[in-house]
C-alpha cells in the first residue's frame, strides 16, 4: 500500500520540529489485522500540523512511523463478534502510541470506531475525531465537566480546527443562559454562526483581553494556543474558574507562567491534558452532528495521497489562518 512515513520523528522535539521535507512516499505492507483489529479501507485523513513536533518520549509508536490519526474509510474486514461489519464506513482516532492513517490502510480496534452518519462525506467525517473529541473532553468530560448550564466561557485559539469545535460544545454545554467569547484570527466572522456570542478577532484587537474583560469575568477559559495567549487568559477567569489547556508546547510547570501564581491564590484550577481516543465518544459527537448542534469544519483539502501534496498541506496547516482541517482526500 502507498503510506507517507514521518523520517523525522526520531529526533522531534516541541522546540526542536522537524520539517515537512522528513514526510516520505513510500510502498509499505498492508497491515494484518490482530484477532481484536479491523482493517478499514482509508478514504480521508485529517493532518496534524503539530505531530512534526511530537517527541517520541511524549508518544512512544513503532518505527517506522505512519503519521496523521483522525480516519474515515470502509471495514473491510472485522472479528466475528464485533458491531462493524465488512462495508460499514466509519471514523476513529487511531492511538497515538500505533501507526497513523497517513496511507491506504489501516488495522484498529472496535472501542476506537464510530460509525459515520448518514449524510457526512469521507472529507467532512475526517476532520471530525481529533478537533471534536478534544474538545469534547476538555469541556465535558474532564473535571466531571467543567462547563454547565448558564456558564460564561472563553474560547482561545477560536478559529483553528480544535477551537472552532470548542465554540460549539461550548454552546451546546451552557445553554441560551450563558455566553460563549471567542478569540480567533483568520476567519473570525464565522465564529457568530457556530454560536459565539462574543466574536473577537485579536488581529484587530491587540488588547483582546480588555475586549473580553468587558463582558465579565468567565466560569471557564479553554486555551488552544499556550504560550503568552494561556498567560493573557488567567486574569480572566473568575475566582474557583478553571483554565483548560491543550496549547503546545505544555505548560509543563504551571509556576512559569506569568499569572499563575495570583490565579492560585484566587482558587483558578489549571489542568493541561492530551486527549484519549475514544469510539464511544465520537458515538456521541455524531449524535449532536445529527441534531444539527455542531458543525464540521474543513479548511483545506488535498486532492490524492501524493508527497508534494501532503507536504504543501502540512506546511498551509503549520502556517495556520486556515478555518477549519487540512484534509488528505486518499481515495
Amino acid at each position: 500500500m502507498k503510506a507517507i512515513l514521518f523520517t523525522g520523528s526520531p529526533t522531534a522535539t516541541y522546540t526542536s520540529p522537524a520539517t515537512v521535507t522528513s514526510l516520505i512516499l513510500t510502498s509499505q505492507p498492508v497491515p494484518v489485522p490482530t484477532a481484536t483489529q479491523h482493517l478499514i479501507r482509508i478514504h480521508a485523513t485529517a493532518i496534524t500540523p503539530y505531530e512534526l513536533s511530537w517527541p517520541t518520549s511524549a508518544f512512544p509508536h513503532p518505527e517506522p512511523r505512519i503519521p496523521c490519526h483522525d480516519t474515515a474509510g470502509t471495514i473491510i474486514s472485522s472479528p466475528p463478534n464485533s458491531p462493524f461489519k465488512p462495508g460499514d464506513r466509519v471514523f476513529t482516532l487511531l492511538p497515538f502510541t500505533g501507526q497513523g492513517g497517513m496511507a491506504e490502510y489501516a488495522a484498529v480496534e472496535e472501542e476506537f470506531i464510530a460509525k459515520i452518519p448518514e449524510g457526512m462525506g469521507w472529507v467532512e467525517a475526517a476532520s471530525v475525531p481529533r478537533a471534536s473529541l478534544t474538545s469534547w473532553q476538555a469541556l465535558h468530560v474532564r473535571g466531571g465537566g467543567y462547563v454547565k448550564q448558564g456558564m460564561r466561557v472563553l474560547v482561545t485559539g477560536a478559529t483553528g480546527a480544535v477551537g472552532r469545535t470548542g465554540v460549539q460544545i461550548a454552546r451546546e454545554l451552557v445553554g441560551s443562559e450563558g455566553k460563549v467569547i471567542s478569540v480567533g484570527g483568520v476567519g473570525s466572522g464565522g465564529l457568530q454562526d457556530l454560536g459565539a456570542d462574543v466574536v473577537v478577532n485579536y488581529r484587530e484587537e491587540r488588547n483582546w483581553e480588555e475586549v473580553v474583560r468587558k463582558e465579565g469575568l468567565v466560569d471557564v477559559a479553554y486555551d488552544c494556543l499556550g504560550g503568552e495567549t494561556l498567560e493573557r487568559s488567567l486574569p480572566l477567569v473568575k475566582d474557583g474558574g478553571v483554565v483548560v489547556t491543550i496549547g503546545s508546547p505544555p505548560p509543563g510547570d504551571w509556576e512559569t507562567l506569568k499569572g499563575w501564581e495570583e490565579a492560585k491564590q484566587r482558587g483558578v484550577k489549571g489542568d493541561f491534558f492530551i486527549l484519549e481516543e475514544s469510539g464511544r465518544q465520537l458515538r456521541d459527537i455524531a449524535g449532536l452532528w445529527q441534531s444539527g448542534k455542531i458543525k464540521t469544519s474543513v479548511g483545506l483539502v488535498v486532492d490524492g495521497l501524493t508527497e508534494e501534496g501532503v507536504r504543501d498541506g502540512w506546511a498551509r496547516g503549520l502556517k495556520g489562518g486556515l478555518a477549519g482541517s487540512v484534509v488528505v482526500n486518499i481515495a
